[in-house]
Formats: C-alpha cells, sequence, structure tokens
C-alpha cells in the first residue's frame, strides 16, 4: 500500500539539465510548464540548469550538478559508447538510470512544396542537404535517410549546406538553398516555413512498405522506430516518418525515495499538466512503459519501486533490467580501464585526439562489448497503447 505523498519532505531544490531556449528549441518550454506545478506542490525550488551543448547536459547529469536531464535513445547510446563528442574523458559512460518520459515526439525530413523531389528515392547525388554538425553532436539521422534513398558516399555525393541553429535550418529549404532538412512538425520554426509561398512536404519514410530501406537506415542510424507523423504542422500528420520517446535519465546513484515520489507525482498529475504544453500530453505512464518494453537503458530503482507498487513491475522487467544494468556496467568499467590505460601510454583522453579514439575503440572490441540496441519487445506496454492525444 503506497504511503501519503504529503508525507514525503521534498529537498529544498531540484535541477533539471536542459538546453537554452535557442533557434526554436522547445524541451526547456516543456520542462518549465510541469515543474512550475511540480514546484507549486511540493514547494521545492525548480531550476532548469541552461547547458552550452548535450554532452554538457549529460555530464552534470552524471556528476549531480543536475538531478535528470532529457535526452533519446541515440544521445543516450554515443554517451555510452564513448564516440563524437562523448569521448572526452568527463563526457563519457556512467551509470545512468531512467526516472520517466519526457514525451513521444515525431521527426522527419522535409523539402519545400514546389521541390521535385517528391519520395525518399527523388533523392540522388549532387542532393543539397542541410548540415547541422556545427550544433549538434551528431547527424545520424540525416546519414540514416541518405543511405536509405541509397546514397552511400555522404562526402562525395551530397552538398552539405551548413546551419548554425534550427532557424537557419529551417530557413535554408524555404529559400531555396537547400533541398532538404530534418524538422521537428511541432516546432515554431516548423511551423513558419509551413507558411512560405510554396508551403513544405515530408519525405516518407515507410518501414512496413519497404523494409529494405529502413534496413539501409537502421545501419547508420539503428535507435530509431518509425510510424505515422502524429502532431504539428498539418504537412506532417499522418506521414509516416520518424517517432519515438524520450527519458529523463539520473545517476543510479540519485535518491532512491526522490526517483520514486517524482515518478509518483508525474503520473497522479499528469491531468494538471497535460495540457499545458502539446508535448505533455504525451509524459504518461503508458508510454512509459511502451519505451521499457524494448530499451536498453535501465530503470532507476525509485522508479521500479513505483512501477511495483501499481503493479506493473514483471519478473521479465526485473531480467531485462538486470541485462540492461550488466551491460551499462561494463561499458563503464572499460571507459575507466581504458582511461587509465591511455594514462600510461600519456595518451590525452579526448574526444579530438586520434590516438585516443583509436585506443579507445580497440578496447572495447578485444572486450567484446555489444552494441546498445533496441532489444525484443516485452509486450507488456500493450494495454497502455492508445492513439496519442
Amino acid at each position: 500500500m503506497m504511503a501519503k505523498q504529503k508525507d514525503y519532505k521534498w529537498p529544498g531544490n531540484f535541477t533539471i539539465g536542459v538546453l537554452p531556449p535557442l533557434g526554436g528549441l522547445e524541451t526547456p518550454y516543456v520542462v518549465k510548464k510541469w515543474t512550475d506545478v511540480l514546484a507549486k506542490d511540493t514547494g521545492m525550488k525548480v531550476h532548469l540548469a541552461y547547458a552550452p551543448d548535450k554532452p554538457t547536459k549529460f555530464k552534470w547529469a552524471n556528476y549531480g550538478i543536475v538531478n535528470m536531464a532529457d535526452g533519446g535513445g541515440e544521445e543516450w547510446n554515443q554517451l555510452l559508447k564513448g564516440v563524437g563528442r562523448y569521448g572526452s574523458r568527463d563526457c563519457g559512460p556512467f551509470p545512468l538510470r531512467i526516472v520517466w518520459v519526457l514525451s513521444q515526439y515525431d521527426s522527419g525530413f522535409f523539402v519545400r512544396g514546389d521541390s521535385k523531389i517528391k519520395t525518399i528515392y527523388d533523392v540522388k547525388p549532387g542532393v543539397r542537404v542541410v548540415d547541422m554538425r556545427s550544433y549538434l553532436d551528431s547527424q545520424s539521422n540525416v546519414e540514416g535517410m541518405l543511405a536509405w534513398a541509397g546514397i552511400r558516399n555522404f562526402e562525395r555525393d551530397v552538398k552539405w549546406v551548413a546551419a548554425h541553429n534550427t532557424e537557419e535550418k529551417a530557413q535554408l529549404v524555404v529559400d531555396g538553398k537547400a533541398d532538404i532538412a530534418f524538422a521537428v512538425p511541432s516546432s515554431p520554426v516548423t511551423e513558419k516555413a509551413e507558411k512560405n509561398p510554396h508551403g513544405i512536404r515530408w519525405i516518407e519514410l515507410n518501414s512496413e512498405k519497404d523494409p529494405d530501406g529502413a534496413r539501409r537506415f537502421w545501419e547508420k542510424c539503428c535507435l530509431i522506430d518509425f510510424g505515422p507523423m502524429f502532431r504539428g504542422v498539418k504537412s506532417a500528420r499522418g506521414v509516416w516518418s520518424m517517432i519515438g520517446i524520450d527519458q529523463e535519465c539520473c545517476n543510479a546513484s540519485a535518491d532512491t525515495e526522490l526517483i520514486y515520489n517524482l515518478a509518483r507525482w508525474l503520473n497522479e498529475n499528469h491531468d494538471r499538466y497535460r495540457d499545458l504544453h502539446p508535448w505533455l500530453t504525451q509524459t504518461t505512464l503508458a508510454n512509459l512503459m511502451l519505451r521499457i518494453d524494448t530499451t536498453f537503458i535501465p530503470c532507476h530503482d525509485g522508479l521500479i519501486k513505483y512501477l511495483k507498487e501499481l503493479g506493473l513491475w514483471t519478473p521479465e522487467h526485473e531480467k531485462r533490467n538486470q541485462q540492461n544494468a550488466s551491460l551499462v556496467d561494463r561499458y563503464c568499467k572499460a571507459w575507466q580501464q581504458a582511461s587509465w590505460l591511455a594514462d600510461e601510454k600519456g595518451i590525452v583522453v579526448n574526444a579530438g585526439n586520434k590516438d585516443w579514439v583509436e585506443l579507445w575503440e580497440g578496447y572495447k572490441k578485444q572486450l567484446g562489448l555489444p552494441p546498445f540496441v533496441y532489444l525484443p519487445n516485452l509486450g507488456k506496454g500493450k494495454a497502455f497503447k492508445k492513439q496519442p492525444g
């Protein structure tokens, strides 16, 4: 039987790592909406800590500078593998755990409405693609899209058009300077782009109709699901593209009672904050259970405690969670051991150091560490499944 939540003494402060609301980024607005209600209910001072980039945001979650931070499956995958900008000593793998879900999201690739590109197979060598590498940790989803289209040499066959933020990215397509860009349908930047005289059109990525194309996509970006887009601009509704569920995660060492009570509050008070932002309609127990069915990220002990009280945590969940925690732990230990080995060799553990990258990649291969992938569906979340609101 659950204790009354009012008996729990919330801490004086609670901090969430986010990126700043620049270039059309919605996440900080989403988090601000529900945390305002949380602060009023609990008396906590809730702070949003604005990080300059995702590696810093996740690093803060590791070292306890923030209580938790949001990220998608591919982002957490890069961190746990210690690749790209997560390849420096203080930005690599740590024992992360799921607290709750941020939202279910959809995203895709759009062209201007008068573009000759109608389908994914109209994307040919010479295509002008918006390049987001100046401000994103990875654009493996873009590489996945190009691979789906049959393009293999991204430097030779693609004309990259540099963008420095989300707003510029969309405008490059609107102005005819680029052919195609990645976008989120519910972003204000996308809404603005759709209002241009030509409109915009989304490129369908239907994994059911074209499993071979999807397979090529997954070779470049394995942690993506596909389905009909369900919110945002009208031009996107019903078009098959990328969908997923972002998670709020913390360090495994986070206080169990705090995470338990936070998970409980998020579930029991959803009706009070769900209408404060369109994304919050998806911050649900249902989406949490769907994510847990396939995720490679372990759940925090506090969340597990709450799900057990609800009667939702099964032996299958427990077995999968232990396997996930074991693999995360193997990567964390390997990272530490490889870092010490680099120290002994006089190699600086930095993402930009080729000697370190070579050592780390070789060490992972030597240990036979398997990749992080979405796992066979446990099917336990199906009872919750409903149409996105």
